[in-house]
């Protein structure tokens, strides 16, 4: 059975209380069970333990960050599970680097074998990130991404397709 873990950073923000990422995050397990995997959901606002969550990445399949976007970046709550979980023993080997040459493969020690999908929540409309000419400068969604992607993939996890719900407000 193949296993997915949802990481919901739907936090309280000026009253909104998650509610639109809770609702992504119901709708993924929903889908994904009805598909035969087994779902795991970490609320990153509520209590958790650091071990716990490094076994659970360590078990997934596939790991989903679904993730409102705060001036320009998933919530704190977000970056606080990331900054404490990545660098456990047992998701990565070491950086990538040999000391026979220090300057390549940076990044590519990571242990895990699954995917990951980004899915994020915007009030920002569509055309915010395609035209040059926009905020984005057409750059895209992924450019915004970045140091979470980067993140997932330092613990070797392969990316598929980022998502984003626009307008929500």
């Amino acid at each position: 059975m193949k296993t997915a873990l949802i990481l919901d950073a739907g936090c309280d923000y000026h009253g909104a209380g998650g509610s639109l990422n809770h609702s992504y995050t119901a709708l993924a397990v929903k889908i994904l069970q009805e598909a035969g995997w087994q779902t795991m959901v970490t609320r990153v606002e509520d209590e958790w333990n650091r071990e716990a969550e490094a076994e659970r990445l360590k078990a997934a399949d596939l790991v989903i960050v679904q993730t409102p976007i705060w001036s320009m970046a998933p919530p704190w709550q977000f970056k606080r599970w990331q900054d404490e979980i990545v660098c456990l023993p047992g998701l990565y080997t070491d950086d990538g680097r040999s000391h026979a040459n220090p300057d390549v493969n940076y990044g590519r020690g990571g242990l895990l074998k699954g995917r990951y999908l980004l899915s994020t929540t915007w009030n920002a409309p569509l055309n915010a990130f395609t035209a040059p000419e926009e905020f984005f400068e057409g750059k895209g969604i992924d450019v915004v991404m970045l140091p979470v992607h980067k993140a997932m993939q330092f613990m070797g996890l392969t990316p598929l397709p980022t998502f984003m719900a626009n307008d929500v407000v």
